[in-house]
């Protein structure tokens, strides 16, 4: 065994180890022993001081014979690891080293050095590294020619690894990846020892020497000459280098007892230690700065001090190894513990006590599962199943259904016959003998069915496919349709994905494919919010990413759209740039959004909290404050079930948008700036703050409750749709015990639910019943005792907060806030105190009677059950309608802790809250103090281990949309899953498995809200988007490429435009090869519009551009594609582009003046521009030439083949131009309908004719080959 640095004179070689006699003569030898070892004065035992280790245990590492111990490693478990010269390694736990694991890491070989970490074992052997987890199974061996004599290892990084040995060259391994990364070159010697600190690598070889290499470059920086023999070991820490080896003394090796000492910082040894024995291992104990643990190969070792050499201080110990020599020596990360291996393959372990720890936070122990008990069962047990009972199969003999050979026949299948498509599509190669076709897709890969009867019906679904389908189990607990949805991509996309088979409505629906999409059940919520969807449609401003404008956007798509689908990309780019949003954490990583590790409860509330924010300041105007007297005459109107009268006058402006804007451009006053000193308690809000909170009494004036009110300045309001429709207004008053009291006021949008305590009276007392009521009143006027400072009495004070709600707004936003144990233990409690018991009896809730039910489970055994004290419903048949009828009426009896509607009055700061019924009739003459609520919608989280759960809502739909969309005045709930939407029933809407449904935001609306809000909606966008651009980014530079239109000119309905549009890519294609070759998209490529033209169809002007925009882009761009959309690097940037550079929300306005204008485009591939640029466009308004030019069930031809076909042109010989494109699309139209004036039979003739030149010519343009028509499809 070469150990270390260690002369020939101490290698114990070969299989069978050396005999211990032969080992003790050579130990014993003057020249390596201390003269007179036990009666040195300096240390004589009645000088020595108390011991500080003992030996605590002594084991033989059993296995495969008697080898020396090679190698010892501390585990960062409470497990030490040992190494032996049979290459088996072995581990054992605590302080009484009880084996844990054993295992052969090399048949042959020794082990040379063992390294522990997260993952598992490393062992280092001659030339093969090994990792295996701790219960000894191989998780990777590797090997390389260039791995020789491998003798240490170091890890520099978590997946990092450094071999050297006796060899020139020295390796480095990535542990993830298992291969070689880097190798450099060291010296003749070779590498022996291993260690690392701050910025250098040190290498100790077997000539004496310690090479201190850069860590980063790996080039040599500092040699130190440390014994002119050998070394046999050295340890680093901080800037001290101690070595230890032999000195070449009258041409034999002599132990050196002098241990170097070596200061990094300047690069030059300093005083040697002396000291009594001949040390073999030397290591600095990490717990102490200044002390050493050096160890003679005789079983000798002592604790030293680096800076002084006092008697006192030094403790030799021993080692009772029975004169074998101690081959291997480590220390635990506590440095309370020492392990010692020797020759004679016993390990010792001294230790500072009985207590002694090897890590002071230790990673938990992986042992053996646990054998299941089975439990007995009665051999006259009728009613347990048969699967309970364990199979036992026999250790000899056959099972029954093991058929003997003479009885079974072996018959082969027949091959199933080609499918004949398979051989009219398929191409032969000569050189392969083979042939190539697609897989038509009707049946599975390596399965042939059975020849079933044909009078059986077929299982095959006509349902399209869709992960719903796919990986499930046969007994799901979450409904399918409440589970996330993926869309199935194709090599045409989305185009043949079957929306409509998830939603059959007139509604549409979120795609999910968008980054941070986990937004869309919020999104439907505020769209189904009549008053907030007026006001966002109708509003407009210049600000470039302006949510407000983006959710009008959207809005707008939602209700053109009828049953198909919407993207949220334009808001979602625009949400993803504001600064706030990124420091919030409302933007999901793609890894995190992918593995499902998001916590989406949370986020959505925080998204919710955010957005109101937003929209309020994207969307406020500045008001003056009403005074109290005229506060107190519009109270008692507004609260009434009519109109609200005050808004007509002049102190309150009115509701709708194009009032506001006409107030808020008419008042130009001076804003009054007043200082105030904030509280930043979070306890004295239940929501975000969106305006400034105003005190009656500053912090620096309490007490003063005397002051004059009216000599302060009045200060100007900010109000918005939001605070219209969710503003609230509550009051803090703070109260000192000696009678001073301070107030302010804090506006806020929404309410965090506040759980009060549910600990029962007493021990055998039920938990506390709340209703949903009585939370809302808690979390609105809780009143508490807490600390603060008062001026008054100069001191921290118990100070008494009590909140009163001012207004109770319209549209009431609950954050369920689910976030603990705690709070969900509440929701818990009280659902189950509302379900029946197996008594048939159901907990009372407050303010309810107690209703007695008859439970109407059904007995699992059904009519065999013979017990006489069974609580549960034995039907007189076995008629499934029966079940099916008793499930249904189950679920109409259930009650939910949700309440579908809310009375509250607030009169005078008294707050009263009453839950009632959705459809409780209101009274005629309703209170001016009172309002009355329902239940407008639920987002839930739906938690799914497979998928990482998603979020789910439930929107009760109002008359103004139904008839919008279906031209029916009806209400109806509906299950809103991104693009899935379905009607559903009120019980399933409020009732909450909490098991895999949880509730995170309630919206609570006023019953006829449009009677209290204008509902009206004005088109902001006018013609002055395309006479005037004011989202031109640089006027000084840009080239104008267009004829800007004039007033005259303006597009009229039924004018034709031609248009094209060029893309960048923000992200690749995720896809994989199957194994018949074709592609299978996973992620589609994640596309951004970078250039719109729009050209003039028809008139003198005819073919010429008058929209030319390149859009800026802020996002990183992965692939210009400028081989396809002619967009260069720096023509998006605003600092180095000459071209007509804008934003995308101008050009959207451009294009939604044209759609609205009644144009019709004319375009090659516009569906894909339409989508990508997220606007739309109806069917009647657009005429797209690669539908023109196109035969059922054949392939779509492109813009380059049908100009090269019909026109005679070459186009996109090089790069591509939206100009030319728009042209030649127009050009092509206008062929199109020359032919279709002929007749419609020369139409078809004449794209049939085409299809035949393109399959003879394969698609190519005869002028340029290399162009086909491939590579054009994938410019669409």
């Amino acid at each position: 065994m070469d150990f270390r640095g260690v002369p020939s004179t101490f290698t114990v070689d070969g299989i069978p180890p050396m005999p211990a006699e032969m080992l003790q003569e050579r130990i014993m030898d003057p020249n390596m022993m201390p003269n007179d070892f036990h009666g040195n004065q300096m240390y004589h035992p009645g000088n020595q001081p108390e011991s500080e280790f003992n030996e605590v245990q002594s084991v033989w590492m059993d296995g495969v014979g008697r080898y020396p111990i090679t190698c010892l490693s501390f585990d960062t478990q409470e497990l030490l690891w040992a190494g032996n010269q049979g290459g088996y390694a072995a581990s054992y736990g605590g302080l009484n080293l009880q084996k844990y694991s054993a295992f052969r890491s090399h048949v042959t070989d020794e082990i040379r050095q063992i390294l522990t970490t997260e993952q598992g074992i490393l062992s280092l052997t001659r030339n093969a590294l090994r990792c295996s987890v701790r219960r000894g199974l191989s998780v990777f061996t590797y090997s390389d020619p260039i791995m020789q004599d491998m003798q240490c290892m170091l890890r520099t990084s978590p997946t990092s690894l450094l071999i050297g040995g006796h060899q020139k060259k020295a390796i480095e391994i990535d542990l993830n990846k298992v291969q070689i990364v880097q190798e450099f070159d060291t010296n003749d010697a070779g590498c022996a020892i291993l260690r690392q600190s701050g910025k250098y690598l040190c290498v100790g070889d077997t000539s004496g020497k310690v090479t201190l290499y850069d860590s980063k470059s790996m080039k040599g920086e500092q040699v130190l000459d440390a014994h002119t023999g050998t070394l046999s070991d050295f340890d680093v820490q901080g800037n001290l280098i101690v070595t230890c080896g032999f000195a070449n003394r009258m041409g034999a090796m002599t132990a050196d007892r002098f241990l170097k000492v070596y200061d990094m910082r300047v690069m030059r040894a300093v005083a040697p230690i002396q000291i009594p024995i001949d040390p073999m291992f030397v290591r600095f104990v990490s717990a102490y700065s200044n002390r050493l643990a050096v160890v003679s190969q005789s079983g000798s070792f002592q604790v030293i001090e680096t800076t002084a050499m006092t008697p006192p201080n030094m403790m030799l110990y021993h080692v009772n190894s029975h004169g074998a020599a101690i081959t291997s020596f480590d220390i635990s990360q506590s440095c309370q513990a020492l392990a010692f291996g020797d020759s004679s393959s016993y390990i010792h372990l001294f230790s500072t006590g009985d207590h002694a720890c090897f890590n002071f936070e230790p990673e938990a122990i992986e042992f053996a599962d646990p054998v299941d008990h089975i439990d007995f069962i009665h051999i006259m047990d009728e009613r347990t199943p048969y699967s309970l009972i364990p199979m036992i199969y026999p250790t000899n003999g056959h099972l029954i259904s093991d058929w003997p050979m003479h009885l079974a026949q072996k018959i082969y299948r027949k091959p199933k016959a080609i499918d004949p498509e398979i051989l009219r599509v398929m191409k032969v190669y000569n050189n392969h003998n083979a042939g190539y076709a697609q897989n038509p897709g009707k049946e599975r890969r390596n399965q042939v069915p059975y020849k079933l009867s044909k009078n059986k019906k077929s299982n095959k679904s006509s349902v399209p496919e869709s992960p719903l389908g796919r990986g499930e189990e046969a007994f799901v607990l979450i409904p399918r349709t409440y589970k996330k949805l993926e869309m199935k991509y194709s090599k045409l996309g989305l185009a043949d994905f079957d929306f409509r088979h998830y939603n059959k409505t007139k509604f549409a629906g979120l795609e999910t494919h968008i980054p941070n999409a986990y937004c869309n059940a919020m999104l439907q919520v505020l769209y189904f919010i009549e008053p907030l969807r007026c006001a966002l449609i109708s509003h407009l401003c210049q600000k470039e990413f302006c949510l407000a404008c983006e959710l009008g956007f959207l809005f707008h798509m939602l209700d053109c759209q009828a049953g198909q689908t919407c993207q949220a990309s334009n808001f979602l780019r625009a949400f993803r740039t504001i600064p706030e949003v990124a420091a919030l954490g409302l933007v999901l990583s793609e890894a995190d959004e992918s593995a499902g590790r998001a916590n989406l409860s949370r986020l959505i509330q925080s998204w919710q909290r955010f957005v109101h924010q937003q929209i309020h300041s994207e969307t406020c105007y500045r008001v003056e404050p009403i005074t109290p007297e005229e506060e107190q005459q519009p109270q008692a109107q507004a609260q009434t079930n009519s109109p609200p009268q005050v808004e007509k006058k002049e102190e309150k402006p009115a509701a709708s948008s194009k009032s506001r804007k006409k107030r808020k451009k008419g008042k130009k006053k001076e804003e009054l700036k007043e200082k105030e000193k904030e509280e930043s308690d979070a306890a004295e809000s239940n929501g975000d703050e969106t305006a400034t909170a105003t005190s009656k009494t500053s912090e620096e004036s309490v007490g003063s409750e005397t002051a004059d009110e009216n000599t302060q300045p009045k200060k100007v309001e900010e109000k918005s749709i939001i605070t219209e429709l969710f503003g609230m207004v509550t009051r803090t008053i703070l109260t000192c015990r000696c009678g001073v009291e301070t107030s302010r006021d804090v506006n806020t949008t929404l309410t965090n639910l506040s759980y009060p305590d549910i600990t029962p009276a007493g021990p055998n007392e039920p938990p506390k019943s709340y209703s949903m009521s009585d939370v809302l009143k808690y979390s609105w006027m809780s009143e508490n005792v807490m600390q603060a400072w008062c001026n008054e009495c100069h001191k921290y004070q118990p100070h008494t907060q009590k909140k009163v709600l001012q207004n109770v707004p319209d549209v009431i936003a609950l954050n369920c806030q689910m976030e603990n144990k705690r709070d969900f233990q509440f929701w818990k409690t009280q659902i189950k105190l509302l379900s029946p018991d197996q008594d048939g009896e159901k907990e009372g809730a407050p303010h309810e009677p107690v209703r007695a039910t008859v439970n109407k489970t059904r007995c699992r055994y059904g009519r065999a059950c013979f017990r006489k004290d069974c609580k549960f419903r034995h039907p007189e048949t076995d008629d499934p309608m029966e079940d099916w009828l008793d499930q249904l009426e189950q679920e109409e009896n259930q009650v939910s802790w949700i309440p579908l509607g809310l009375k509250i009055k607030l009169e005078n700061s008294n707050l009263d809250i009453a839950q009632i019924t959705d459809e409780e009739t209101l009274p005629k003459k309703i209170d001016q103090f009172t309002k009355y609520y329902e239940l407008l919608a639920i987002v839930s989280l739906i938690k799914d281990e497979t998928t990482g759960g998603n979020l789910v809502s439930h929107i009760k739909v109002g008359e103004p949309y139904h008839m919008r969309k279906e031209r029916v005045p009806c209400t109806q709930w509906y299950h809103i899953n991104d693009f899935c939407i379905e009607p559903v029933e009120r019980p399933e809407v409020t009732q909450m498995n909490l098991d895999w449904k949880i509730p995170c935001v309630l919206y609570f609306i006023r019953r006829n809200i449009t009677d209290f809000h204008e509902c009206k909606v004005v088109n902001p966008i006018t013609a002055d988007v395309l006479l005037n651009d004011h989202g031109l980014v640089n006027p000084k530079r840009r080239k104008i490429t267009f004829s800007p239109l004039q007033p005259d000119e303006l597009p009229k309905k039924g004018d034709l435009i031609g248009l094209d549009a060029e893309f960048i890519s923000l992200k690749e294609e995720e896809a994989e090869l199957r194994s018949d070759g074709t592609k299978s998209t996973i992620k589609p490529s994640h596309m951004s519009v970078a250039r719109i033209t729009c050209i003039h169809g028809q008139g003198p002007s005819q073919s010429t551009p008058f929209i030319d925009d390149h859009i800026t882009n802020l996002e990183q761009v992965v692939d210009y594609l400028t081989q396809y959309s002619g967009i260069k690097p720096g023509d998006l940037d605003p600092n180095f582009s000459t071209k007509h550079l804008t934003t995308l929300k101008s050009t959207y306005q451009k294009l939604r003046y044209l759609i609205d204008a009644g144009v019709i485009f004319i375009g090659h591939g516009l569906k894909k521009d339409f989508r990508v640029i997220n606007i739309l466009v109806p069917k009647d308004q657009v005429i797209d030439t690669v539908e023109l030019f196109h035969l059922p069930r054949q392939r779509m031809i492109s813009l380059k083949f049908l100009a090269s076909y019909y026109l005679k042109l070459n186009i996109q010989s090089f790069t591509h131009d939206s100009v030319e494109d728009a042209r030649t699309a127009l050009r092509l139209y206008l062929k199109y309908k020359e032919l279709d004036d002929e007749s419609k039979e020369k139409v078809q003739a004449s794209i049939k004719e085409m299809y035949e030149v393109g399959r003879k010519t394969q698609w190519k343009i005869p002028d340029i080959e290399e162009d086909s028509v491939d590579t054009a499809v994938a410019l669409l």
